[in-house]
């Protein structure tokens, strides 16, 4: 069989015996029912796409009955009769065939065939209690590799605003449909099986035209659910915010989705500061069919995590209380203007490519790293099996709640700001990196835009500190169709470059320690295995937390650490564990906290490798170079919820202030005066505490596959002298692959000339450009 969808497209247009595209010939319905004068039957319309109905490899013999909504369907030589009978049913046109009064109930194949031109590339799948929204087709031409269309599924043109679809009841549908798409022809085919044999066989055509396009399935579902068990009786109402961030001043819409027999019933929208527990308002709707459409005014709230909720008018509601069996989201207030210190990035990209599709652990929005698709404003996460949640949010890692309330207890009791922000806010630049001293990124950081990638990276370069946190942090490259400010669906382009778990057996993880250290050993000679030219902006790859290992001090003598009265190998107590960040480059990195014991990191599921090398996991690291570090291990916020973990949460405290004291840089100093390749020189000594050069990018950005693979790099020391006879090293950067814009920040020095030695790992001769240097803060 071919891979992709060539060979079904040949099939489909022999099958057919027709061309492919919009409706062109007639089919078995319009010689039962005739054409649609106006546009009254949209599948009987030129806007249709093009089917076929076939029984054992047969067409239908139609012949109208006395009834003007009734067709008789029979296959010569076989005993199987059928009726066709078109019905209009709150503005859904409903063909219902089935078995014919005198119908043998003998099996036979039925196969029945759809053909879209490229018009039509929105589908909806009911799965298991969710909802599966891909494109028929991707922007490469390919078809989504978890695209489970089947029968039941609906199709959108959205240009005609024209819905579409076959249901089948009372048969078992085929497991497999074919499916393909063609882009020299720009069209797609669908090819969906059964059998005759079972008497209470029916199969409905059906078509729509939406009355709200952003929901266009909600119609459909709201009139099967009132037949179909299979929807259960929680599936509606449906939440839906227009936007993830929110800003005070702005009108917000919330879209909810209600049951068909809720129509006009009084309901309150509530939104609670979900920080402080502190309801922020009320707003009053009645509940509108196919969707409600919730107008928010945002007040003068605080920048925090909100969550939403609707409730019946009157309802008294605890905004203390989390009620998991409610419908619940989240929005991000993100603040009016820059002012605080800190910036909290929520990890949505994560939120909603976990939640696409009903939650990818249970209903596969992916089958690989690469193609797979999801429905971005996607209906509820069901990861747990539970129909409770709009977005994957903190509702099914709802323990995340503690970290936010931590962060807000702290910058009260330390005294510093603190803003939350999205990371659609990043990378859409409503919200700049550049105006904070420091970025917390979310727990589980797993997704990001290439956008998002991008500021992050140009941060970090410039000289911005960053922590992320639990594990996976910018594992995987993501994309938003049809476009970044329109997200409808969530694209998977792969891991970005080397993800560990991606690598072959023969790939060498890096190394802390021998695997037989015991908790006291030292962290003296970590080896960087073979990631050396990785591509993630944090220097780290994802692993998990050894089960049943205990997370020890690795380093007392880092400012993180000193004081304290810690020994090498003192517990660090806590329930750790989950996904944690692995150190590419491990020399670069002070470990603080590993864990006691060493074991082998298996690869991902479908990776057919192994390495049995024992590694150490870390639990907390600051980077040598940058202003980074990393807090791992996915259960940490468990770990900050209980008072009595003091040594943890005074850890926690002294990274943050590690980081937001240690930059940024402090004013500009005037240009040198001489500058070379690698050498820089001014006419007088200077007091510096900072520079900032380029380097090459390297990555070219323009290739839609710039993350799959390496990219050249820089391993350098910067230098600094008085006299140009007795050198200082300033900056050591022999470990990571350099890119693009860097800041080093150092202890003060008196420098009138400076040197970079170092090389490109694509053999060019070394240079830097537009040194810049800084006075201490």
């Amino acid at each position: 069989m071919m891979k992709h969808s060539s060979a079904a497209l040949v099939l489909g247009l022999l099958l057919a015996g027709g061309p492919l595209g919009a409706q062109t010939g007639p089919t078995f319905l319009h010689r039962a029912f005739g054409d649609a004068p106006g546009g009254e039957q949209p599948l009987l319309g030129p806007q249709a796409p093009g089917f076929s109905l076939m029984v054992a490899g047969r067409e239908f013999e139609v012949r109208r009955t006395g009834q003007p909504h009734t067709a008789a369907l029979t296959l010569e030589g076989i005993p199987v009769r059928f009726e066709a009978r078109h019905e209009r049913e709150a503005g859904i046109d409903l063909y219902r065939i089935r078995h014919a009064p005198g119908s043998e109930p003998r099996g036979e194949q039925v196969r029945f065939e759809w053909r879209f031109p490229e018009a039509y590339n929105e589908s909806m799948t009911f799965d298991t209690g969710a909802l599966q929204g891909q494109p028929l087709y991707l922007p490469d031409g390919k078809v989504p590799d978890n695209q489970f269309t089947n029968w039941g599924s609906l199709f959108y043109n959205r240009e005609a605003n024209l819905a579409v679809g076959a249901e089948l009841d009372g048969a078992e549908p085929s497991r497999h449909a074919r499916r393909g798409h063609n882009r020299f022809t720009r069209s797609s085919t669908l090819q969906l099986m059964t059998i005759t044999g079972n008497p209470e066989l029916e199969i409905i055509l059906f078509a729509y035209r939406p009355r709200d396009p952003r929901f266009w399935w909600a119609e459909w579902y709201q009139s099967r659910s009132g037949r179909d068990p299979d929807i259960p009786s929680n599936f509606f109402p449906i939440l839906a915010p227009r936007e993830l961030s929110w800003q005070a001043g702005e009108q917000q819409i919330v879209s909810v989705i209600p049951g068909p027999r809720d129509q006009g019933r009084k309901m309150e929208l509530v939104l609670i500061d979900d920080l402080r527990g502190r309801t922020v308002s009320r707003v009053p709707f009645r509940y509108e069919l196919p969707a409600t459409h919730v107008a928010v005014k945002v007040g003068e709230w605080r920048s925090s995590l909100h969550r939403l909720m609707v409730v019946p008018a009157g309802e008294a509601v605890d905004a203390q209380t989390n009620d998991l069996n409610r419908k619940l989201c989240n929005v991000i207030v993100r603040p009016s203007r820059p002012g605080a210190a800190v910036l909290f990035v929520a990890p949505t990209d994560a939120w909603l490519a976990y939640a696409t599709n009903g939650g990818h652990d249970y209903h596969g929005w992916r089958t690989g790293y690469d193609g797979s698709v999801g429905y971005a404003p996607t209906v509820m996460s069901s990861r747990q099996r539970r129909l409770n949640n709009f977005f994957y949010s903190l509702y099914e890692r709802y323990a995340d709640i503690h970290h936010f309330r931590y962060l807000d207890e702290l910058a009260a009791r330390d005294k510093f700001g603190i803003a939350y922000a999205t990371q659609d806010d990043v990378a859409r630049g409503r919200v700049r990196l550049e105006d904070y001293r420091l970025v917390l990124l979310g727990n589980h950081c797993e997704f990001t835009t290439l956008e998002c990638y991008r500021r992050f990276s140009e941060y970090l370069g410039k000289g911005g500190g960053v922590m992320i946190h639990g594990g996976d942090s910018f594992a995987a490259l993501v994309e938003y169709l049809p476009s970044l400010a329109e997200p409808r669906y969530l694209w998977q382009r792969g891991h970005i470059w080397a993800h560990l778990s991606d690598q072959p057996s023969d790939f060498r993880a890096p190394g802390l320690l021998p695997p037989d250290a015991p908790p006291d050993a030292p962290v003296l000679n970590p080896t960087a295995g073979d990631a050396i030219d990785y591509l993630n902006p944090f220097h780290s790859s994802v692993g998990y937390w050894i089960p049943g290992s205990r997370a020890v001090i690795a380093n007392t003598t880092h400012p993180v650490a000193r004081g304290l009265n810690l020994k090498l190998g003192d517990e660090v107590p806590g329930p750790w564990g989950g996904e944690v960040d692995f150190t590419y480059e491990p020399r670069a990195w002070d470990i603080l906290v590993r864990s006691d014991r060493a074991a082998p990191e298996g690869r991902e599921f479908g990776i057919d490798a192994y390495d049995p090398t024992p590694l150490h996991r870390v639990g907390l690291a600051v980077h040598r170079n940058e202003r980074l570090a990393m807090l791992c291990g996915e259960n940490f916020p468990n770990i900050l919820k209980e008072d009595r973990h003091t040594l943890f949460r005074e850890l926690y405290r002294r990274t943050l202030h590690y980081l937001l004291e240690r930059g940024p840089a402090g004013p500009a100093l005037p240009a040198a005066s001489r500058q070379g390749d690698t050498t820089v020189e001014w006419e007088r000594p200077v007091r510096i505490g900072a520079l900032r050069y380029e380097l090459p990018e390297f990555i070219d950005f323009a290739d839609r596959d710039w993350h799959r693979k390496p990219a050249p790099y820089a391993h350098y020391v910067v230098e600094g002298s008085v006299d140009g006879e007795r050198w200082t090293v300033l900056a050591d950067r022999r470990h990571g692959p350099w890119r693009g814009v860097k800041t080093d920040i150092f202890e003060p020095a008196e420098v009138r000339y400076l040197r970079f030695a170092g090389s490109f790992s694509n053999g060019r001769p070394f240079r830097i450009r537009n040194v810049q240097a800084f006075a201490p803060r």
